[in-house]
């Protein structure tokens, strides 16, 4: 749609439309969150076979999870449920979401990342500074866990660079007084930093990755779509995306 010589977004499909959609489908269906991350979903389908499951993001977990609590409107379709983990990461999935298949770290980019060695694409004195950065970006995220588990918002949509800003290897002053941080605890510091490659937010860490990976005196420069591909592409097993994987077929019976 074009208003004025201005390309505008089409209008998500509501729930309701969804439904109707999946009412009239006989392609088994993957329903996935969002548009972000589709394209891993759609290696995944091609590792599934193309023709055997159709990829469906549904606009959000909210969305994804009104449609599996209205399956019963479209039980001849065989249909698998993806989300990912979130916060969840840090506390018990509702019983009632127990059959929704989750990623095993807080999203699917970190079960792409976790299982990776993307981090060896630094070069010596990056990985020094990114080993740098990345404990206080540790620091802060254990920071909004404890937000978390108080019953606080915790704002994990944050860049990197705002937490700490480009050329600096400190937590910035203004992030400080703006986010109203404060250390974390020890103890959460440690359960964040043992699986931070599946406990901190996946689009953090290919974030941090970028920070390095994307400079101009590089050679060879990547950003988050290429990082994605190299981290599927270039190994033939994946621990959580193959979990993730068998999961979807045995969801499909495929």
């Amino acid at each position: 749609m074009k208003t004025r010589g201005i390309l505008m977004p089409l209008p998500r499909p509501t729930i309701d439309e969804l439904v109707a959609t999946l009412k009239k489908s006989c392609l088994p269906t993957v329903l996935v969150e969002g548009t972000d991350d589709v394209q891993i979903y759609r290696w995944i389908e091609e590792r599934i076979g193309v023709g055997k499951a159709d990829i469906l993001p549904c606009g959000g977990r909210k969305m994804l999870l009104d449609l599996y609590d209205r399956r019963s409107e479209f039980p001849n379709l065989r249909a698998a449920f993806v989300a990912d983990r979130d916060m969840y990461v840090f506390s018990d999935i509702p019983s009632q979401y127990s059959n929704v298949i989750w990623t095993t770290g807080y999203s699917i980019e970190n079960d792409l990342y976790a299982d990776s060695t993307l981090e060896k694409l630094l070069d010596a004195n990056e990985g020094k500074d990114h080993a740098i950065v990345l404990e206080l970006i540790i620091k802060w995220f254990a920071f909004e866990v404890e937000e978390f588990r108080r019953g606080n918002v915790a704002q994990i949509a944050i860049h990197p660079n705002r937490v700490v800003p480009l050329g600096t290897t400190a937590i910035s002053e203004q992030f400080i007084t703006t986010r109203g941080y404060i250390e974390p605890t020890p103890t959460t510091i440690k359960e964040i930093k043992g699986k931070y490659k599946l406990k901190i937010r996946g689009k953090t860490l290919f974030h941090l990755l970028v920070r390095y990976l994307s400079s101009a005196r590089r050679a060879a420069r990547h950003n988050t779509g290429s990082l994605y591909e190299v981290a599927f592409k270039t190994k033939k097993k994946h621990r959580y995306i193959d979990k993730l994987t068998q999961s979807i077929k045995s969801d499909l019976s495929i």
